[in-house]
């Protein structure tokens, strides 16, 4: 039996919510229960600088599922933060290479590249998420420029549908990097399908 990520944009909040028993499993719906936390690891942040991070898990106490509470700031099995991987993103979109992103960044190139890789990969995917939440939440917000690069369409959608978001439930959602994590279910880098 695996375990599942459910992305939180307040960690205090959902450590709170989680201890007294106000979350839901997202399988069944059960309430989950605290179950200690998962390895803790570090990460990089922007400018270099060093997170740890041990995040909370939780027991479904209906089906047993065990899911883990990660702040949306971070990108599961990453070691750097969701806003560097955006940075770079942004910038590979804007036409610069992943050897100057990775050198600006501090990041070995074989990561940036990968970074860069699976987000083209999956750019159409990643745009039908950020239309698809903008148009739920503010269809007048619908990024209309013309992009010839798919990945800078994909991440004007995402970036509308993170303000969109932020308009509509206030300033807990600031960060619009962790309001992507949550729009993209954790998966801005997954790998593309292949059926």
């Amino acid at each position: 039996m695996g375990w599942t990520l459910i992305e939180v944009i307040d960690v205090a909040a959902a450590r709170r919510a989680l201890a007294g028993r106000m979350l839901r499993c997202p399988d069944c719906g059960a309430v989950l229960a605290p179950w200690g936390h998962a390895s803790a690891r570090t990460v990089y942040d922007l400018d270099g600088a060093r997170v740890s991070v041990r995040p909370d898990r939780a027991r479904c106490t209906g089906c047993a599922a065990t899911h883990v509470l990660l702040d949306a700031a971070l990108l599961a099995r990453r070691g750097y933060a969701v806003r560097v991987v955006g940075h770079a993103l942004v910038r590979a979109a804007r036409g610069e290479t992943h050897r100057t992103i990775a050198d600006q960044l501090d990041a070995p190139l074989s990561t940036v590249r990968g970074w860069i890789r699976r987000a083209r990969r999956t750019s159409h995917r990643l745009w039908t998420l950020g239309v698809a939440a903008v148009v739920a939440l503010d269809q007048d917000a619908v990024p209309t420029r013309e992009r010839s690069d798919p990945l800078g369409a994909a991440l004007d959608a995402l970036a509308a549908a993170a303000f969109a978001v932020r308009r509509r439930f206030g300033s807990s959602f600031r960060e619009p990097w962790s309001t992507i994590t949550v729009l993209t279910h954790g998966r801005l880098l997954a790998p593309a399908s292949t059926g």
